[in-house]
């Protein structure tokens, strides 16, 4: 038992000092399309002047691009130092970097109030739990887009279909203070 105890001590502690989450991440690490992540821009009616989050950003590509491509700010938040890291060093690749923040958290803690657009490619349940946390923290007229995963019945302003990596996929909006319910 005591034998046990000290082998997944030493294991969480190699882990942390490895550079690894803190837990586990709540959907694994599949970046999105390019193709798609052109169509999530133009769907949200990304402009200058928004603020784009991307939760379980990955390496960064929704706000490099939207930085890059659309005179944005942006805020990546994932909680794998891994993707947080490969973030940042994409985002200076393209020289965005002083126009982006990185946030190693978890989505659900996170502060997103400043946000205008959030981008999302998490599984169903997990755009289930955030839907209350979207709703509570963000101002209304802020556009929430999901590539592939719907929000339950909570009912997308608009949707799309897309060319995904394995075969077309939706697309959704949705506008916070357009929703019927929470």
């Amino acid at each position: 038992m005591l034998l046990g105890i000290f082998i997944a001590a030493s294991s969480a502690g190699w882990a942390i000092a490895q550079g690894a989450a803190l837990r586990v991440p709540d959907v694994p690490y599949e970046p999105t399309p390019h193709n798609v992540v052109a169509q999530m821009l133009r769907l949200a009616q990304v402009r200058e002047g928004d603020v784009v989050y991307d939760l379980g950003c990955g390496d960064g590509r929704i706000v490099i691009a939207a930085v890059r491509e659309r005179g944005t700010r942006g805020v990546c938040v994932d909680i794998d130092p891994q993707r947080i890291r490969e973030s940042r060093a994409n985002a200076a690749a393209a020289a965005v970097a002083e126009r982006i923040r990185f946030l190693e958290q978890d989505l659900f803690t996170t502060e997103i109030r400043e946000a205008t657009v959030v981008m999302l490619f998490l599984w169903p349940e997990v755009n289930l739990k955030l839907r209350p946390k979207l709703w509570r923290e963000l101002r209304p007229g802020t556009r929430v887009v999901s590539y592939v995963h719907d929000m339950g019945d909570w009912k997308p302003q608009r949707t799309m279909t897309v060319q995904g990596r394995y075969g077309p996929r939706p697309l959704y909006l949705w506008t916070i203070g357009s929703a019927p319910d929470r």
